[in-house]
């Protein structure tokens, strides 16, 4: 599908141009969507169209053999000395035989994509079963854990966190600060709802990450269990 977007919305304001866009639209086309499509692009065209970036939001199965692709295209359309971006969603058919070949038998149609949902969370909020000795101590361990995460190796992990929990990292982000923690007991256990401020040295940038962690103690311990 990129290799095909590459080719069917890129163009210049050229005979040659068009005919070998023309010719290499047979290599994904089936024979009736080329014909379909000898004068969507006209020589006479006035201006020359630039893929500037592809996206699929979707493929769905319709049937046996035969898949549903959404994606949106933005070209850069040049007339003249003047140019604009253009953003389109399509959606096409393509077939896939039984030896993994491909071919588009739905021309690129106009549909729309998802945007951006209404839907809030509810925010976490404490509920007062957690002391604050214990906030105190949970606030120390994660403090200490949050910095040595990012540079720990998968044993390292294991004095903090049970295994397959939490994955190594592997980058060297400074620690900030535990941001807006949130505690409540759940019988032995606590339920730990926050995000962690990193400073990232190669992009200069602030690293917000949120987890929602259950910790239990262990003696004198806490440890991440989930």
């Amino acid at each position: 599908m990129e290799n095909f977007a590459e080719v069917y919305y890129s163009w210049e304001q050229s005979a040659t141009s068009i005919d070998n866009r023309t010719n290499a639209l047979k290599g994904y086309l089936t024979g009736e969507l080329q014909a379909l499509n000898v004068d969507t692009v006209r020589k006479d065209i006035p201006v020359s169209s630039a893929l500037t970036d592809f996206q699929i939001w979707e493929i769905t199965k319709e049937k046996e053999q035969h898949y549903q692709v959404t994606y949106t295209v933005e070209q850069r359309i040049t007339e003249g000395e003047s140019s604009k971006t253009v953003r389109s969603a399509y959606q096409v058919t393509v077939y896939v035989d039984g030896s993994g070949n491909l071919t588009i038998i739905q021309n690129p149609t106009i549909t729309s994509v998802p945007v951006k949902s209404g839907y809030t969370p509810k925010a976490v909020q404490s509920d007062g079963t957690v002391d604050s000795i214990t906030t105190e101590e949970i606030n120390e361990f994660l403090t200490t854990f949050f910095k040595l995460y990012p540079t720990a190796t998968a044993k390292e992990l294991t004095y903090y966190v049970n295994e397959g929990v939490l994955k190594p990292v592997g980058k060297e982000y400074i620690f900030s600060e535990l941001v807006n923690p949130v505690y409540n007991r759940n019988g032995n256990q606590v339920t730990a709802s926050l995000a962690v401020k990193y400073l990232d040295n190669q992009t200069m940038t602030t690293q917000v990450s949120q987890f929602y962690l259950v910790l239990e103690k262990n003696g004198e311990n806490w440890k991440i269990v989930k």
